[in-house]
């Protein structure tokens, strides 16, 4: 354990049973019914859900009497930050993972990732691999999930935990492979953790870099745990269309290596988002 490590291993209580699942909704939210349903499938029990949003409707009202979840109102609409932090600050255990609307987890998500921080007393987060699914079912591993799992393969080496600000770096230095809503945040050992204004897309990517310069590990469980939603109307396929995305890569590339490289790597990273692109379905038998 490094030095700086140690001041984090508090009396913290690890437990899938002191965990919360927060769930920031924006907008209409047509996949939030199957989301809920996989949170309260969890074993061994379904523990803290909590919705926030910034754009309360009576649909959504609706449906978290029908799941019995708690439902806490945003009053300020500014970002995707603002939401994401207002969502992590509605959470009072020790363990909290934002999950996104359109996705899923498998129900021993809870179990098989607390158990990987516990048996880390010094990582401030754990994560786990992710599937992904369209509206038309899942779907096959594509060039972008072959590249993230390789780039946490690169970094891990077969550890479950990497905790030198060097190995941190190199985890994050070549893409993002850290799935957000995979990742459970040991909030005790983050007291003033917060997700960063400015971007559409990428605020995850600098949070995680901005927590590898501090104290205290990253813990990896290569399960697929999580499935992540790629629909057209989703808010990555759109920051994707709108170019975004590639802009905020290239941004926080540029203050990872020298500008002829970033360049580089924003280019050879723009060409995965290709596997994102899902054609609407179609209502017609035709």
């Amino acid at each position: 354990m490094t030095p700086g490590a140690a001041a984090l291993v508090t009396a913290v209580r690890v437990s899938a049973m002191d965990h919360t699942f927060v769930v920031p909704v924006y907008g209409p939210a047509p996949n939030l019914a199957a989301l809920l349903g996989s949170l309260k499938a969890q074993e061994p029990t379904a523990g803290n859900i909590i919705l926030t949003t910034s754009t309360p409707s009576p649909a959504l009202e609706d449906l978290a009497r029908h799941f019995g979840v708690s439902l806490r109102i945003n009053p300020q609409r500014l970002d995707i930050a603002a939401d994401w932090n207002f969502a992590l600050g509605s959470a009072t255990t020790d363990l909290v993972t934002l999950a996104h609307q359109d996705d899923l987890y498998e129900p021993a998500y809870c179990v098989r990732v607390s158990a990987l921080l516990e048996r880390h007393p010094e990582a401030v987060l754990g994560f786990c691999d992710y599937r992904e699914h369209t509206p038309g079912g899942p779907r096959a591993a594509n060039l972008n999930l072959r590249i993230k799992r390789a780039l946490c393969q690169r970094a891990f080496r077969g550890r479950e935990l990497v905790s030198a600000r060097a190995d941190k770096v190199r985890l994050l230095s070549l893409g993002n492979p850290i799935c957000c809503p995979s990742v459970m945040l040991v909030r005790t050992r983050l007291p003033t953790f917060s997700f960063p204004s400015g971007y559409q897309t990428n605020l995850d990517w600098s949070a995680w870099l901005e927590l590898a310069g501090r104290p205290g590990g990253f813990a990896y469980l290569p399960e697929a745990l999580v499935s992540k939603g790629v629909h057209p109307g989703s808010e990555t396929t759109a920051t994707i269309a709108s170019r975004a995305r590639e802009r905020e890569d290239r941004m926080i590339f540029e203050g990872l290596w020298p500008a002829p490289v970033a360049r580089s790597l924003a280019w050879v990273y723009k060409l995965g988002y290709r596997a994102n692109r899902v054609a609407p379905l179609r209502s017609d038998p035709g």
